[in-house]
């Protein structure tokens, strides 16, 4: 039986780990979220010379002694965990940046390997690293790799048999046993590490003792580095002068912008054809087995409930895969880091990180993959308040909404002449949706309490020609992750919407049957049937029950029960409207905006979409959270119903007390 051997592979951001861990393990991956958070760890394996190697890709980290929750978690992984040795990865050509970590986790005697990835740019400057000498003076094993061509890889595989504990003493004790008895317990540099991870030491004692050894750390890499690294006269004046215009606070807006505008068409140029031809085969699929299936329960379920759900879930491909493409791309090419250390001053001002600018943005298409992209956002307090205001942003789902109730409102205005009236309502129903999300940002801001003060630091990296094989694994694992968790979910969210929309009362089940059961194979009777099983259904039920609450906006039991049915997605309000304004067969000539703008009231004969009426549902659907979809990542990312609550609560009743306004001012 071949042997199996477990390391951790720990560096800093922008080393190149996720690279190096891509190319030894490929396809051959799993996540997994460390206790009671959903911040993950990739875990993936290989085979090499009759042994198997799992490999545990933990957060970046800079040093051990660290406040954010990523590296918490994993210094917590690299004490408490069992495992056979740690492999250690830096960039090559900034020892004198990343030296300090690895002289930090040799102190921790464990089995370790050191890996000089990027070796290549060490190679560009014209400088040379003395590895033999590197070897001799950290007493480990010293491996130089170019991970995205696959370099030194067979070498380092060969030498994980070799990892090996430094002998060499990077610390020094004598300066614990000074400021507290109990200090004199510490035997280890491991047992310091984990008595300042759990604060187990007096908060007066942290700063000197940290300071101190972080003095003579530094000192020692300042040695190791003029002993192994010969730099000749190099100068790269390119990338500092493309970065005096990427982060200059005129210029380097000016091309965000431009690239958010490329970023932002392709998602939805590019994702509207496949889009379309997925809803056009499950369309396709859909009508096949209403044919060919019996009239049953079950085919009824089939074909309205899980059908449906599965169309829901399959239908966000395009876009999260576009978008977490895009993203990877901005991340290997190195622009990614320019956009965040450019956004974080004005974002940090509502209680963002430079990091929400992303998600915020791909929230104009769709919440859901916008939320998975919050991981990147490392501070728990900016990624909270990023979560909760996203779906202010509107999103591609409400267009067929705007679309539909603009064209009530102004039917073929134009200003000017030229300028169309329902682009500029629309262009305003986006900029409110950010004005709103930047409002509730910084309220909450203001209220949630500060654990700890935010510090936005980053290490702008060198440009790179994205690295495809790593950009395309990440993506998969993406997907995957929204097809499997949060797929099962809305499919079972579906199928208990086309449940209390296809159900009701025994005793109104039984009138419906004997009013319906002579002619029912009608397809006039059989409308008439499914439109009064609607109106009757529990959704109906509730619709009208809910009439009291929603009359002050304006709308009746109709509109009610496609509030509630457009929580499955805000799309499926046009839908609901055009089952319930279809009055008999001979008016499906008439188009949908036709019939909804001359429904009347059934007791007064009012219209029902006045100006007023049309004006308050486009600012509801503008705030409102309608969409379970979102809810359901919500709730996965965050794990807590208590901040799903609250969000719904947020905007459900914003929206609701702003609609208000919106009807009495307009009637």
């Amino acid at each position: 039986m071949s042997a199996f051997k477990k390391f951790l592979l720990v560096g800093s951001p922008n080393t190149g780990k996720t690279t190096l861990f891509n190319a030894l393990t490929g396809l051959h991956q799993k996540t997994a979220n460390y206790s009671g958070v959903t911040i993950e760890k990739y875990i993936g394996v290989f085979q090499y010379d009759n042994s198997q190697y799992e490999i545990i890709d933990l957060p970046g980290i800079y040093s051990l002694y660290s406040e954010a929750l990523e590296e918490q978690l994993a210094i917590d992984e690299i004490l408490n965990s069992e495992y056979d040795g740690l492999i250690i990865i830096i960039n090559a050509s900034q020892l004198e940046k990343h030296l300090l970590l690895v002289l930090q986790l040799l102190d921790l005697k464990i089995p370790s390997i050191l890996v000089l990835n990027m070796i290549d740019e060490v190679q560009k400057k014209n400088w040379t690293i003395d590895i033999e000498q590197l070897k001799r003076l950290l007493k480990i094993p010293v491996v130089a790799t170019n991970a995205r061509k696959g370099e030194g890889l067979s070498q380092l595989k060969s030498s994980l048999s070799n990892v090996q504990i430094s002998d060499t003493i990077f610390y020094e004790l004598n300066f614990f046993d000074k400021h507290s008895l109990k200090l004199q317990s510490i035997s280890s540099y491991k047992d310091w590490i984990q008595f300042y991870s759990k604060k187990q030491i007096p908060l007066s004692h942290l700063a000197e003792i940290v300071e101190e050894d972080l003095r003579y750390k530094h000192q020692l890499v300042n040695y190791i580095v003029s002993k192994v690294v010969d730099k000749k006269n190099f100068l790269n004046p390119y990338k500092d002068q493309i970065d005096k215009y990427l982060t200059h606070k005129v210029w380097g807006f000016l091309f965000l912008l431009l690239t958010l505008f490329i970023v932002f068409q392709l998602v939805f140029i590019i994702a509207e054809y496949p889009m379309e031809w997925i809803e056009w085969s499950m369309g396709s699929v859909s009508n096949w087995l209403q044919n060919y299936l019996p009239d049953t329960e079950w085919g009824n379920l089939l074909v309205n409930g899980v059908l449906p759900g599965i169309t829901g879930v399959v239908m966000f491909i395009p876009q999260i895969a576009l978008l977490f493409l895009m993203i990877g791309i901005l991340e290997e090419s190195g622009y990614m880091a320019r956009i965040s250390f450019l956004l974080d001053s004005v974002f940090s001002r509502f209680g963002l990180s430079g990091k929400s600018l992303i998600p915020l943005v791909s929230g104009v298409a769709c919440a859901v993959p916008s939320i998975l992209s919050t991981r990147t956002i490392t501070n728990y307090k900016e990624k909270l308040i990023t979560i909760l205001v996203l779906p202010f942003m509107s999103c591609s789902a409400r267009l067929p909404v705007y679309t539909l109730l603009i064209g009530i409102i102004f039917p073929d205005e134009r200003a000017y002449g030229f300028l169309s009236i329902k682009g500029l309502v629309l262009l305003a129903l986006y900029l409110f949706g950010l004005v709103m999300a930047l409002l509730f940002a910084f309220i909450f801001h203001k209220v949630l309490p500060m654990q700890k003060k935010s510090f936005f630091f980053i290490e702008l990296p060198s440009y790179k020609i994205p690295y495809w094989k790593n950009i395309l694994i990440q993506l998969w694992n993406k997907v995957k992750i929204f097809i499997i968790d949060a797929g099962k979910i809305i499919v079972a969210i579906s199928i208990i919407l086309w449940y209390l929309s296809t159900h009701t009362l025994p005793s109104i089940q039984n009138r419906l049957n004997k009013k319906y059961a002579s002619a029912i194979q009608v397809d006039s009777v059989k409308q008439a049937y499914q439109k009064e099983l609607l109106e009757n259904s529990y959704i109906g039920i509730v619709g009208k029950k809910i009439d009291p609450l929603i009359a002050p906006l304006g709308y009746d039991w109709k509109i009610g029960i496609a509030l509630i049915t457009s929580f499955a997605a805000r799309e499926v309000f046009v839908g609901t409207m055009a089952t319930l304004y279809s009055v008999n067969a001979e008016d499906d000539l008439i188009p949908l905006r036709e019939k909804i703008m001359t429904a009347r009231h059934t007791d007064t004969n009012e219209l029902v979409f006045t100006t007023a009426t049309s004006v308050s549902l486009l600012i509801y659907y503008a705030l409102a959270m309608q969409c379970i979809s979102t809810m359901v990542v919500v709730y996965r990312e965050l794990k807590s119903i208590k901040w799903v609550i609250i969000q719904f609560l947020m905007m459900t009743g914003t929206a609701y007390v702003l609609a208000f306004l919106a009807h009495w001012w307009w009637s």
